[in-house]
């Protein structure tokens, strides 16, 4: 298991699913940094409905081989900021490099620093939202963004978007690839 530091009191579980070490349509949010709150109007994401988010990552070779610094959050369909799901960068005296990180700054305002961890070696991850926002609320059901943002010192820079709807059925998108990061799988499980 990869370790991690959990947002809202998650604990490294319930973030990573499942780690396998294996070397190896997009466009940056314009979201707000304004935080969506779980909401009593609609029916809510179900107790037990989480969306594991699956990829890989690979340097392709440009730039120095620093790890990445990788985001994956979650907005609404508005793109108001809900959560951080998995944040992975060196706190201290590498937190001036958060800013390279600019579709997730924009977003969340970057101040969601709950869920971070240190950076990782190329492989195959998997993070898991639990439907919660950054308070710990529970969702409503609907139209939510998923992304995955991915910087790397002197290297490529890559944001991948997906919009999947959270209801009372499963649900799945597979999002192309980009640059470094591939095999993207983004499942719903009510």
């Amino acid at each position: 298991a990869v370790p991690a530091l959990a947002c809202g009191g998650k604990s490294d579980k319930a973030v990573f699913s499942s780690t396998t070490q294996v070397p190896g349509t997009t466009a940056p949010s314009g979201g707000s940094s304004t935080t969506a709150k779980g909401s009593s109007s609609g029916v809510s994401i179900p107790a037990s409905g989480q969306v594991a988010i699956d990829f890989t990552y690979a340097a392709t070779g440009g730039g120095n081989a620093e790890n990445p610094y990788i985001a994956v959050w979650v907005e609404t369909a508005t793109g108001a900021f809900v959560d951080t799901i998995s944040l992975w960068y060196s706190s201290g005296e590498n937190e001036r490099y958060l800013s390279d990180m600019r579709s997730w700054m924009s977003s969340s305002g970057g101040t969601d620093k709950s869920m971070s961890s240190a950076t990782r070696t190329a492989g195959s991850y998997s993070v898991v939202w639990d439907g919660k926002d950054a308070s710990g609320q529970k969702m409503p059901q609907g139209e939510y963004l998923f992304f995955i943002e991915c910087a790397r010192e002197k290297g490529p820079y890559e944001v991948i978007s997906q919009p999947l709807t959270i209801a009372a059925v499963p649900a799945s998108a597979s999002p192309s690839g980009k640059g470094e990061i591939s095999k993207v799988l983004m499942t719903y499980t009510p």
